[in-house]
């Protein structure tokens, strides 16, 4: 917060973590909330804390996700986005730790505000999160995958689109 950053990201293993929580709360800037091995009842005493410790409830988007590296697509649950939209009344995202891009690109057709996915220069490098990342290629391939499915999602307004107009006069 002090480098003048305008989101905080709070990771899945510190949902539990009421004194990291608090002080991350009076920032009252826009919060990722990470929920990865955690069960809705924590996330909702994350939000209440957050909330009750200075972090505007519209500032405050959940993601959802597995802390496995990488995830099996078996593993992923993206029907659990709709429960916590539901029940905790906040903007949902997804945090995706599988591999390759299809997981977050359904993510985003099913509502998710927010994509998290790491990226990488070298996917064979140490640690657990290097194989489920996308190199710069696939980033960028990852990206128009993302900005086309927002277009084709299109409005809820169901009406002839203005290109299909000369078919009602055929």
């Amino acid at each position: 917060a002090k480098l003048g950053v305008d989101i905080l990201k709070i990771p899945s293993g510190q949902i539990n973590n009421l004194p990291y929580l608090r002080a991350t709360a009076k920032y009252n800037k826009k919060i990722y909330l990470s929920s990865g091995i955690s069960y809705l009842s924590e996330i909702k005493d994350a939000l209440n804390v957050l909330i009750n410790y200075g972090t505007k409830k519209s500032n405050i988007c959940v993601l959802h996700c597995s802390s496995e590296y990488p995830t099996n697509i078996r593993d992923v649950n993206l029907n659990a986005m709709k429960t916590i939209k539901k029940m905790l009344k906040v903007k949902v995202g997804y945090s995706d730790h599988t591999i390759g891009s299809d997981v977050a690109v359904s993510a985003v057709a099913m509502g998710a505000s927010v994509i998290e996915k790491h990226f990488t220069l070298d996917k064979n490098l140490e640690g657990p999160d290097h194989k489920a990342s996308l190199n710069p290629k696939e980033l960028n391939r990852f990206i128009k995958s993302i900005r086309n499915t927002e277009i084709l999602l299109g409005s809820e307004e169901k009406k002839p689109n203005p290109h299909e107009i000369k078919n009602i006069l055929a």
